[in-house]
């Protein structure tokens, strides 16, 4: 067998450093891309620089500024970077054995989300691991394949996003309560705004009773259940609960601009377990919107 004998290449670590900086067009925020000190790049830097035997950057006025042969060398890395990371991700879907790793907001998760778990195996095939969590996420560090959210907050512009439905929200009670006056309005601390927000588009604000603060809005929801007041909710966290007659709505649903979507690091493969499962969340929750808004009501 004929021995190949490759050239020796720079440490890996310092040409995505390099890639990194050169992309951010900075220490800072390449440090935060990969989860390491803006020194530990530095010094990253440095190394390939004392590797190839020249300067990648002059730096001047506490800037670092490609030289030209940098400028050249970062154009070529930043498609190989791109392709290994491609390869990679390729790598781990190909594992059937895996579990997809699905990240998804608590109150979503407790209540639609696992409820929902036979019928989506059933009708995937998927094997699906559940993370409650809300908010950003690093995917790639939270070994997360698919995250479930509600965009009511920056989304990183390097991941896919899909939609899956839209928000919406209206005051629900137990069924004795549905014609009480006064009756105590539910808040919650994850949720701060939700009640503003539905007054300010000017729908009924059950001012009337005392309010009654909860940390996280599943408990908001189960002391409504419990007939302790009225709670602003997602109807895709209380669908179950109206056709079982737990709860009734004191107003039609009405979306409120935001919608819940699937991100993922890379798009979607038309055949892959992460479009799978978003359309079959998705198809789940359209049906859910159609049930209980008219298309009318799709925008305030």
């Amino acid at each position: 067998m004929t021995e190949i004998h490759r050239p020796r290449l720079p440490p890996l670590g310092s040409l995505r450093a390099f890639e990194a900086v050169a992309r951010h067009g900075g220490l800072v925020a390449a440090a935060a891309e990969l989860h390491v000190t803006h020194g530990a790049v530095s010094k990253q830097i440095g190394i390939l620089e004392v590797e190839l035997g020249e300067p990648l950057f002059e730096r001047r006025n506490r800037g670092l500024f490609l030289t030209g042969r940098g400028r050249w060398l970062a154009g070529r890395l930043s498609a190989i970077v791109a392709q290994l990371d491609d390869t990679l991700a390729e790598f781990a879907r190909r594992d059937d054995d895996r579990p997809l790793v699905v990240s998804c907001e608590p109150t979503l998760c407790l209540r639609l989300l696992i409820p929902s778990l036979p019928a989506l195996r059933a009708a995937t095939g998927l094997d699906i691991r559940v993370l409650a969590a809300g908010g950003r996420i690093d995917l790639r560090r939270d070994r997360v394949d698919v995250a479930i959210r509600r965009d009511d907050f920056p989304i990183s512009g390097h991941l896919a996003v899909r939609v899956l439905a839209p928000e919406a929200m209206a005051p629900v009670c137990a069924p004795a309560l549905a014609d009480a006056a006064d009756l105590p309005v539910l808040h919650t601390r994850s949720r701060p705004d939700a009640w503003p927000a539905w007054r300010r588009r000017g729908h009924p604000s059950f001012r009337g009773g005392p309010d009654v603060q909860f940390e996280h809005f599943s408990l908001a929801l189960e002391a409504a259940i419990a007939g302790q007041g009225v709670a602003l909710a997602s109807l895709h966290m209380v669908a179950d609960d109206l056709r079982a007659g737990r709860l009734v709505a004191l107003h039609p649903f009405r979306t409120d601009g935001s919608r819940y979507v699937a991100l993922t690091e890379h798009p979607m493969a038309p055949d892959g377990p992460e479009r799978r499962l978003a359309d079959w969340l998705g198809a789940r929750m359209a049906d859910t919107i159609a049930a209980h808004l008219a298309p009318s009501d799709l925008t305030d």
